[in-house]
């Protein structure tokens, strides 16, 4: 999708029964005249996906205007200002757009990620062709045959890696 995510926040985290706080995941990349590009994303995990999560989904992807929040946004870029000077100018443009919110939604895109043990519902497709009509979307549905058991897995997995 031509989008890097520099920041990984899931190792930032207290625990694995906080919440993510603000945006799920948070994309970037340049268009061609080499100008910042975002990418919002959402993710849902559920064993069984349905219209309420998908809605309660595409509401967050549709809060603050569209935008990523602040709060996320400053996360990523100060993060990236700790590193190496491409990292760094890339953290400064995205501070940027914190303060002057100039990205157009053509250059804001939205992803909502969704894993289940179900097939998509018919409320995925519906979704997305109802979604604004002014950005880039994308929909991923990841069917796991035995969510409940790879979540569980996956969680002890992740426990395991440590801080590399």
């Amino acid at each position: 999708m031509d989008f890097n995510i520099p920041v990984r926040r899931m190792r930032y985290k207290d625990g694995r029964e906080v919440p993510l706080r603000g945006d799920d995941f948070i994309g970037v990349g340049h268009d061609e005249q080499e100008r910042l590009r975002l990418l919002k994303g959402e993710a849902k995990s559920r064993r069984m996906l349905g219209r309420t999560t998908i809605s309660e989904a595409r509401e967050a992807l549709n809060r603050n205007d569209g935008r990523c929040t602040p709060s996320s946004l400053l996360f990523v870029a100060n993060q990236l200002l700790e590193r190496d000077d491409d990292d760094a100018e890339l953290g400064r443009a995205i501070r940027n757009e914190v303060a002057q919110r100039a990205l157009p939604p053509s250059r804001l895109d939205h992803v909502l990620f969704t894993m289940s043990g179900n097939s998509p519902p018919e409320a995925l497709r519906a979704d997305l062709e109802a979604a604004d009509p002014g950005r880039n979307h994308t929909v991923i549905n990841l069917r796991i045959e035995n969510h409940q058991e790879f979540i569980a897995e996956t969680y002890e997995e992740a426990g395991n890696l440590g801080n590399d």
